[in-house]
């Protein structure tokens, strides 16, 4: 049986002839597939390196123009903007910034507060007295039109800044201007009208109060204490009057 089966198999196989045409043109068919891949891949892989050699150089220029402004572009500070509170900003807090702008010192006396419940203006009064008698001084914010020039004021009382903010002065002047002043009462005044319509006056008096006799010379705060006050970014102002305040 061992010797049999070998020599069987040979007797049916001999005649066989295997097809090496076709089994050539399959592997070169298959090596061409392979080849295809092999160039696909490498143009792919070459292609992602360029893209991420190319997004690297970006980025890092990027990075560095970010980091290196321009050497031709100043920086110019962001304008202050009116503090706008989630809450409406009560008279008694506009008090306590006013006395908080006081010059050192000075301690205020007397203090009274108006306004709020939706009336867009915000005013205080305190009474002063450095040792030389006493001094009202009476404040107003609001938010209100715009004032944009100086026609509403008599000449040499108004200035215009670079910012289109319109500001008036009125420096220790006669209470009454036009006519006879009893009791000698002088003021000074200063007053801002900023171009988002938000306005702040400041008054004070060389006397306890405006009907009252004179109790010093001159008023105890100079027209640029004033101006200082009047122009600090503490204040806060309410907002514009309400619909349901608006006369009819």
């Amino acid at each position: 049986m061992n010797d049999y089966l070998p020599d069987l198999m040979r007797r049916a196989t001999e005649d066989l002839q295997p097809d090496t045409q076709d089994l050539v043109a399959r592997g070169i068919r298959r090596g061409r597939v392979l080849r295809r891949r092999r160039t696909a891949l490498a143009v792919l892989s070459g292609a992602a390196a360029v893209l991420v050699t190319v997004g690297i150089v970006f980025g890092v220029a990027n990075t560095r123009a970010a980091e290196v402004p321009p050497a031709t572009t100043p920086t110019v500070p962001a304008p202050h903007k009116t503090v706008r509170p989630s809450q409406p900003v009560t008279p008694a807090q506009t008090l306590a910034t006013l006395t908080g702008l006081l010059p050192a010192g000075l301690t205020p006396m007397n203090s009274t507060t108006s306004g709020g419940y939706g009336l867009g203006t915000n005013e205080a009064t305190v009474l002063l007295d450095d040792g030389a008698g006493p001094s009202l001084l009476t404040l107003s914010i609001t938010t209100a039109d715009t004032i944009t020039d100086c026609n509403p004021f008599p000449p040499g009382s108004c200035t215009i800044h670079a910012d289109h903010s319109v500001h008036v002065l009125y420096d220790n002047e006669p209470l009454y201007r036009d006519g006879p002043n009893p009791g000698g009462v002088r003021e000074t005044t200063v007053e801002l009208f900023r171009p988002d319509g938000t306005q702040i006056s400041l008054t004070n008096y060389n006397a306890r109060s405006e009907k009252s006799e004179h109790s010093r010379r001159a008023p105890l705060l100079t027209a640029t204490q004033l101006a200082r006050i009047a122009a600090s970014t503490q204040w806060v102002f309410p907002p514009r009057q309400a619909a349901n305040f608006q006369a009819k």
